[in-house]
């Protein structure tokens, strides 16, 4: 029988920034539960990972670490030093007993890291908890200046591609209370940033009270400087959305609208309304009533039944629209899904060109508007000092990990801070520039 005062953790978290978020609950409880957290796997008493399941590369990679985990377990075993391994997440809720019984390895195979993991977990490793495992949310590394915050669970759109809904249910939004209570704590730890996340999050609905009523009320927030939203379906951008963005100047002008495709075929077998003259439309009025707005987007090609003259509808698309920040990847084929029975299969190696011509069409674009860039003056959120005048973080323009970065360059320690700084040069989907001192930074 074992305490938790007397352990260690260290959690491995997968995938997107939904599972970041339960992964920095999962700690808070684990530490309130008074485990220690370890610096790193080699030194944890319990290793946790909290795997991903949305798609096959995800699903690979989730099984890549836990093996690799594995065998990290088993060398330090033979040195006389017995760690444990629990895995949680999209993957093993999917798939929990198929992981049970095909990696029996695992010491702990658990779903989605919720309230009730770590007395589960407590209860399969004979663990005393010497605290009750109290939900707070805290970051798995470092001092990160910006943090995500999630605002409902699961999603209702059921798109024919998406296993989400299967692994997560449909939309169940979190209270106002508890969103605002967890962006309080984040500025408490000194995040300057808070980013909103969910499925989809132009979709929150909570009573009377909607996605825009939560932005307002996060801007609001004492030491809130920048508040940025990710994961709009453009089915669900409404006047009030944009107006509320365009008034509020701690709001970032910076929408994350995931259109998928611009074909109306493709998008009708998708389940989604849309087609390249509504996007088109959506796209005009946003940058018309929300001046100097950076519009991110992704796409999805190799869908079943998408035909060259879809994908000619798509690239086309691009060219008119001309986004800001464009992600993509090939359709991945998810059992369970409706798109899993569709026949009439783009073969893998059309696909591939597919995206690689979508990718070198887009690169061409945020070259042009990077470059455009050059000689204007953008706030920017420092996250690294890279040697002793130089540092990289992201404008304003730019989420965490799928946008670009901002390399710049100053005499002072500006670390975790927002500066205002002179583009200098740009780089396909980077920029280069100087901080401009002030009497403030």
């Amino acid at each position: 029988m074992y305490r938790s005062s007397e352990l260690s953790f260290y959690i491995i978290a997968l995938g997107c920034s939904k599972n970041l978020v339960d992964s920095e609950k999962l700690k808070g409880r684990l530490l309130n539960a008074l485990f220690t957290a370890a610096g790193s796997s080699e030194e944890a008493d319990i290793i946790i990972i909290t795997t991903c399941g949305f798609i096959t590369q995800a699903k690979e990679e989730s099984i890549e670490v836990i093996f690799e985990a594995i065998k990290q377990r088993d060398e330090k075993n033979a040195a006389g030093f017995a760690p444990r391994l629990a895995v949680a997440g999209c993957l093993t809720e999917r798939y929990l007993e198929d992981i049970k019984k095909d990696i029996p390895e695992i010491d702990f195979v658990y779903g989605i890291a919720d309230e009730l993991f770590p007395e589960k977990m407590a209860e399969a490793f004979s663990i005393v908890l010497d605290a009750p495992p109290l939900e707070e949310q805290v970051a798995l590394t470092g001092s990160l200046p910006y943090r995500y915050i999630k605002i409902s669970e699961g999603c209702s759109n059921n798109c024919s591609y998406c296993a989400i809904p299967l692994i997560r249910g449909g939309a169940k939004p979190y209270s106002p209370e508890q969103i605002l209570a967890d962006a309080r704590k984040a500025l408490s730890d000194g995040v300057l940033e808070l980013i909103l996340v969910a499925q989809d999050t132009a979709a929150y609905e909570y009573g009377n009270i909607k996605i825009s009523d939560i932005l307002e009320s996060a801007a609001a927030l004492p030491g809130a400087r920048w508040v940025r939203l990710l994961y709009c379906h453009p089915d669900h951008i409404s006047n009030e959305l944009i107006n509320c963005i365009s008034r509020n100047q701690n709001i970032v002008r910076y929408l994350d609208i995931p259109f998928q495709h611009a074909a109306a075929a493709v998008l009708s077998s998708m389940g989604r309304r849309g087609n390249s003259t509504v996007y088109l439309e959506l796209i005009r009025k946003i940058r018309e009533l929300i001046p100097g707005v950076r519009i991110r987007s992704t796409f999805m090609v190799g869908y079943p039944g998408e035909s060259a003259a879809d994908f000619e509808e798509l690239i086309r698309f691009l060219r008119e629209a001309r986004l800001d920040r464009v992600g993509a990847f090939i359709y991945s084929q998810e059992e369970g899904t409706p798109a899993a029975n569709l026949e009439r299969r783009v073969p893998q190696g059309i696909a591939k060109k597919r995206y690689a011509k979508l990718m070198e069409t887009q690169r061409q674009i945020s070259h042009e508007k990077l470059s455009a860039a050059i000689g204007e003056t953008i706030s920017v959120i420092v996250e690294e000092q890279i040697d002793e005048t130089t540092y990289a973080g992201r404008s304003e323009f730019d989420a965490p990990e799928v946008d670009g970065i901002f390399y710049l360059t100053s005499k002072k320690n500006i670390l975790n801070s927002i500066v205002e700084a002179v583009v200098t040069d740009a780089v396909e989907y980077d920029l280069i520039g100087e901080h401009i001192e002030t009497s403030t930074s």
